[in-house]
């Protein structure tokens, strides 16, 4: 039978259309596969999203307290306040009580009431003109403020729990502790010292709360609903002792006017474990009020004096030591029997390296002098005879085993590493500058470190201000670390005796305490400005122990005094003077040899 051409193209249609249908089923299908299986995470979090509420539970960020207990940052409970749009049927009242009142009891920095006003009620009326049933207004209401927007008795205004960081003891250890403030996002979190460094630690993990709501927003009363609490932050107990740091913060204050610096640092520590028994900054902030930034680069010295950023400079600013130096430069020179106490050498004048002329910070020179005499009149062409002895490789390489240009691993966000240059590339300039503190760069914290091995038998310490961990009432200590053996015990009482006698003979023995041994050294080293050594700049400093006693160490600090540019007539007294009180604290006997 012959099938005619009408019914072949019947036919043909007939599958066209069967095949087109097939395909689109095949469609169907391959799109409900890559939906319900290759896609099926993300159409269930958009699904979860649609239909379960979210609300977070914020942890109690941890405690910080001193090694006697006292609390030194804790969390304030404050109120977040919020609306329910949907039982508002009057936002424009709404939102004009509210601005009203929180223009009186809320202020904002630099915006009048009125303007205030203003801001507050174009924000709730954005918020209310919403379809969701629950939206933050306004955060860190405080219990008083909380009491009176209360009173207004509104309906669909409500308060939530929202913790708040506080400062018990005001500007006390800022600069340790650091602060709490929102991020880019608005998230919470901490800045530098303690808070920025052990954030994780202190912030805890915050809870929440699910509800499954309706397609509208209404929550199903018979629908899911989870809750998972949160975990709060654990506490941090510090090795600061607060009667020590109440008093080397009010010693620090009363020199920087005094002397007219422009800013000042002070550090005690325990030179046999690490312990950082107190660092003070000033001028210094209170963590919790955020209007005195400033950017000291864009004011006048006294503008800087009030306004500080708030990094610690302890150990966040390095500077050149200068001849806090001198001592590692000889104990290495000791160490590889270049030098004794009696060796001598000749200041006859300036002397010529690299085309450069080293001279003496007073310019006057003494002809023969041994190793004692180089430290008690801190002679600079004596210190760098003594290196160029060492060597640039040796004496870098001393330089980091008493722990400059490395971090110390202290736990302090922001800490600097100082800066030891390649001895490759050292000149002889670079190596006769260097053994007296010039052309290196450390931290206050790294200089008293390295001293702390000449108080501790030639033992480099991990520096630590964290003494233990509270988590849920469990106690993780934090251990006392040894670094390295950096000389022997034989070198380090050399240096002990070289130290002490710098001390009693050299600049600093006007203001020296009478009853007491001390070992140390001051450094005056001139401030580079653009690239050249100003003569009226200094940083002052003066580093020392009592050799008698492992109560503590100190460094002392001044950046550019104005009063004196010399460390023996403003650190040194700053030291002894703090030095006194902390002997008279401890109940330290005086030494049995009386100074004169």
């Amino acid at each position: 039978m012959t099938l005619t051409k009408k019914t072949r193209n019947g036919n043909l249609r007939l599958k066209s259309l069967t095949l087109g249908f097939f395909a689109i089923c095949l469609a169907f299908i391959a799109k409900l596969f890559i939906i319900q299986v290759l896609d099926h995470q993300q159409y269930k979090a958009l699904a979860d999203e649609q239909y379960w509420n979210f609300q977070q539970i914020p942890a109690k960020r941890g405690n910080i307290l001193s090694s006697d207990g006292f609390l030194l940052a804790s969390t304030q409970t404050y109120y977040l306040m919020y609306a329910e749009p949907k039982t508002i049927t009057n936002p424009n009242k709404v939102s004009d009580d509210l601005a009203s009142k929180l223009a009186d009891l809320h202020p904002i920095q630099n915006k009048t009431k009125d303007e205030a006003y203003v801001f507050y009620k174009n924000k709730i009326m954005a918020a209310l003109d919403t379809n969701l049933m629950w939206v933050i207004l306004e955060h860190s209401i405080s219990p008083i403020e909380k009491d009176q927007l209360t009173a207004l008795k509104i309906a669909g205004i409500g308060f939530q729990d929202e913790p708040v960081r506080y400062y018990p003891e005001g500007t006390l250890l800022s600069h340790v502790l650091g602060y709490v403030a929102g991020d880019e996002n608005g998230t919470k979190r901490g800045y530098f010292g303690i808070e920025g460094y052990l954030d994780g630690d202190l912030q805890g993990h915050p809870g929440r709360i699910l509800q499954e709501q309706d397609a509208l927003g209404n929550p199903i009363l018979i629908g899911g609903h989870k809750t998972t609490e949160a975990i709060n932050g654990r506490n941090i107990v510090l090795t600061i002792d607060r009667s020590v740091q109440y008093l080397i913060e009010k010693q620090l204050k009363t020199a920087v006017d005094k002397y007219d610096a422009l800013a000042g640092t002070v550090i005690v520590m325990n030179p046999q474990t690490g312990d950082v028994i107190a660092m003070a900054n000033y001028p210094t902030y209170d963590p919790s009020d955020f209007s005195d930034f400033s950017d000291p680069q864009q004011s006048t010295d006294s503008e800087v004096r009030k306004k500080v950023e708030r990094i610690d400079s302890a150990v966040s600013e390095t500077y050149e030591p200068g001849s806090v130096i001198k001592p590692l430069t000889i104990s290495a020179a000791v160490e590889n029997k270049i030098v004794t106490p009696e060796t001598t050498y000749h200041d006859d004048g300036p002397v010529k390296y690299s085309d450069y002329y080293i001279d003496n910070w007073d310019h006057k020179h003494w002809g023969e002098l041994n190793i004692i005499q180089l430290l008690q009149k801190s002679n600079n062409i004596g210190a760098a005879w003594v290196g160029t002895q060492v060597g640039p490789q040796r004496l870098s390489d001393y330089f980091r085993k008493f722990g400059l240009g490395e971090k110390t691993g202290i736990e302090l966000e922001g800490e600097d590493t100082g800066v030891i240059r390649d001895p490759k590339t050292w000149t002889d300039i670079d190596t006769a500058t260097a053994s007296f503190g010039q052309g290196i760069s450390a931290t206050p914290l790294q200089v008293l470190n390295a001293f702390n091995v000449f108080a501790n038998d030639g033992k480099l310490m991990k520096p630590r201000i964290v003494s233990k961990i509270v988590d849920e009432g469990k106690e993780i200590d934090i251990p006392v670390k040894e670094v390295r053996q950096v000389i022997t015990e034989q070198t380090n009482k050399t240096m002990v005796d070289l130290l002490v006698q710098a001390v009693n003979g050299g600049e600093s023995k006007y203001f020296n305490l009478k009853d007491y041994i001390i070992a140390g050294k001051t450094g005056t080293a001139q401030i580079p400005v653009n690239g050249q050594y100003d003569p009226d700049k200094t940083n002052a400093t003066f580093v020392g122990f009592l050799p008698g006693n492992d109560k503590f160490s100190m460094i002392v600090r001044l950046n550019t005094p104005r009063a004196s540019i010399f460390a023996a007539e403003t650190a040194v007294p700053l030291w002894m003077t703090i030095a006194d009180e902390l002997t008279k604290y401890y109940g330290i006997p005086p030494d049995k040899v009386t100074q004169d």
